[in-house]
């Protein structure tokens, strides 16, 4: 399949190649392009927002409206991050390959390589101050003459002067690309909150992934990625806090999905 990575002239996603299943958006990208994706020129005041889909998302944009709205919004590019995506669009008749997999821990330290190449600036926010401090000391060795900025994710959506001061942070690094980390659904209801205010071209919701390139979190074997059973070394690492997601999850999920597949036949005929 063609995984389709040009934007129209305005930065826009209008062209990149869409699937619709079961009444949701899904962007397969391969790694290349989507860091074509990111890396592209853009037009003053043009954005990208970059989402995912595995199957926590799936159970997440069922259950949260900041969530949802985010996804739905025609300027986020909803990649696929978990092979189970991959095997479900496939068995829906969609023509999508593994290659179109892009979960994180696959590309993230390849994009900081290409923005200190290209000159673009990367902020990151969220994790602790340890993480932060561990991952941004790593990077700033890795790759020198990035320009590199970050704020901790320790703070309350709802604690009005605690905002103020991580979106004066941002505004004051302006950044070219701007990753979130801190978690679904927190993440996307910041953004979605503070959308308006939110300048950076690019805004990446990256979960845990800086926290992996930090050595904070164990990378399982990329194998085992590929083969849909990276969940496996997760929930091995850190039973207590993803029992529930990885095994709980996925029976209200199915049924969550099958309600929206025979809705969406009815909607057919």
């Amino acid at each position: 399949m063609d995984d389709a990575a040009d934007l129209n002239a305005s930065g826009r996603l209008h062209t990149v190649h869409e699937v619709r299943a079961l009444g949701l958006r899904f962007h397969p990208v391969s790694k290349a392009a989507l860091l074509d994706l990111i890396f592209m020129p853009r037009e003053a005041g043009d954005q990208i927002i970059i989402g995912g889909a595995n199957l926590h998302g799936l159970y997440v944009y069922e259950r949260d409206a900041d969530y949802r709205a985010l996804l739905d919004h025609e300027d986020t590019l909803v990649i696929v991050d978990g092979m189970p995506v991959i095997w479900g669009l496939r068995l829906l008749g969609h023509d999508v390959s593994r290659e179109q997999r892009t979960t994180w821990v696959d590309w993230f330290s390849d994009m900081l390589a290409r923005a200190e190449t290209e000159g673009r600036s990367v902020f990151i926010l969220g994790h602790s101050q340890e993480v932060l401090d561990a991952g941004l000391a790593k990077a700033r060795t890795a790759w020198p003459k990035l320009r590199l900025g970050g704020a901790n994710g320790y703070f309350g959506l709802d604690d009005a002067p605690a905002c103020e001061r991580v979106l004066g942070a941002i505004d004051t690094f302006q950044p070219d690309i701007l990753i979130i980390g801190m978690g679904m659904p927190r993440q996307e209801a910041f953004v979605q909150r503070f959308r308006a205010r939110l300048k950076a071209p690019v805004i990446g919701l990256g979960g845990a992934a800086f926290a992996y390139f930090a050595g904070f979190e164990p990378t399982p074997p990329r194998w085992m990625g590929r083969m849909g059973l990276e969940w496996l070394h997760r929930l091995a690492a850190n039973p207590k806090r993803l029992v529930y997601r990885y095994l709980v999850e996925p029976l209200p999920l199915a049924v969550m999905l099958i309600r929206r597949g025979m809705l969406a036949r009815r909607s057919s005929r």
